[in-house]
């Protein structure tokens, strides 16, 4: 759907297309340009602190760890979306906005594909998170140089370090990944932690059961978030906790009174389903790269055809030239080419014979 056929009436539709990779659209909401403003001008020194730091620094630092937060949703999003094609469904859209990412994506309605296009994007970050972990240890030559605590995401754990620039940047990208998978794999739907178990229960509960527990737990779950955030003064996890709640009610009123299912956070797995039996669950698609297989199969198999015939063309055209003029007239490819044949043809001949014995 273009961007002109959304409906603007929802606010979820006010966002702009930034890109294409992979058959699959980049957009970004109008309110994460506005939180990257906002959050960018509160990181900026007021007064006294103002001439202690310079500006241009920490306008370096704040949009550098914002640009670090953008790439890290969106290959985390991408992951989601190679899970989903991996197990034969569909991923055409990704949309960044400042609670974090959503996928549209279209997995077969199975626990396993779903659980494959969940586990998929936490996957990233804890590849994210090794490399750099690896880097800071060599670098450093300290298990303590990574940033393990998820309070303070930019400070190694072992205080009698002091890293330099470049140093504390591999540490910021480290705790910004990290901070992002603890915050994902909590298992409160709608977070990927409280997908994975939903599709572990459904095939033990069925779907709908599996469902009704998940949102469940996932509306306690964010009652939980907010009073921490509420106490903490963290405006963000408060926004975060009111999303999940608002989310996870609208999928058990919709899943209860439509018999359909939507949502809208980190993946999204609403358009087409229907609920039933087993038995009536569509069959799988083949997945993207099963389907890049298959074309370059039929692309091989279509040069091997045509090999074949012009090779047969070829040995035809000598054999008539062979009954016109006589051997002699052959040259040297045309020999070696009836050669290959009669040997080709003899070696088929002595195996059908080895068969019928």
């Amino acid at each position: 759907m273009g961007y002109s056929e959304r409906a603007l009436d929802n606010p979820i539709n006010w966002s702009f297309k930034i890109g294409r990779l992979f058959a699959i659209d980049i957009r970004v909401h109008i309110t994460f340009i506005i939180g990257a403003i906002v959050l960018i001008a509160m990181e900026m020194p007021q007064g006294d602190a103002a001439g202690t730091v310079p500006f241009t620094t920490v306008l370096t630092r704040s949009l550098g760890t914002y640009a670090i937060l953008f790439f890290v949703v969106l290959v985390h999003e991408f992951g989601h979306c190679y899970g989903a094609r991996r197990e034969g469904g569909e991923a055409n859209e990704i949309l960044l906005w400042p609670l974090g990412g959503l996928a549209y994506v279209q997995p077969p309605h199975e626990a396993r594909a779903h659980m494959i296009t969940t586990i998929a994007g936490p996957m990233v970050n804890v590849i994210f998170c090794a490399i750099s972990a690896v880097v800071l240890i060599i670098w450093l030559g300290s298990f303590g140089a990574v940033p393990w605590n998820p309070l303070y995401l930019a400070s190694p754990v072992d205080s009698t370090i002091f890293p330099t620039t470049a140093q504390m940047w591999v540490m910021r990208f480290f705790g910004i990944s990290y901070f992002l998978l603890l915050i994902n794999l909590l298992p409160i739907f709608p977070f990927d932690g409280g997908r994975i178990v939903q599709a572990w229960l459904w095939p033990r509960k069925g779907y709908r059961s599996s469902m009704e527990i998940a949102t469940g737990t996932g509306m306690v779950g964010a009652i939980i978030v907010g009073l921490f955030g509420l106490l903490t003064g963290e405006w963000l996890v408060m926004m975060i906790a009111v999303f999940g709640y608002l989310t996870c009610w609208q999928n058990r009123r919709v899943l209860r009174e439509q018999g359909e299912f939507e949502t809208g956070f980190g993946v999204d797995y609403g358009d087409g389903y229907t609920f039933g039996k087993d038995d009536d669950k569509p069959a799988r698609k083949p997945g993207y790269f099963e389907r890049r297989r298959a074309k370059k199969a039929a692309l091989r198999a279509e040069w091997e055809r045509a090999q074949r015939e012009a090779h047969d063309k070829a040995v035809e055209e000598a054999l008539k030239q062979v009954s016109i003029s006589g051997l002699e007239s052959l040259t040297p490819q045309q020999r070696r080419l009836l050669e290959q044949e009669t040997e080709r043809r003899r070696a088929v001949d002595q195996g059908c014979a080895d068969d019928n014995g």
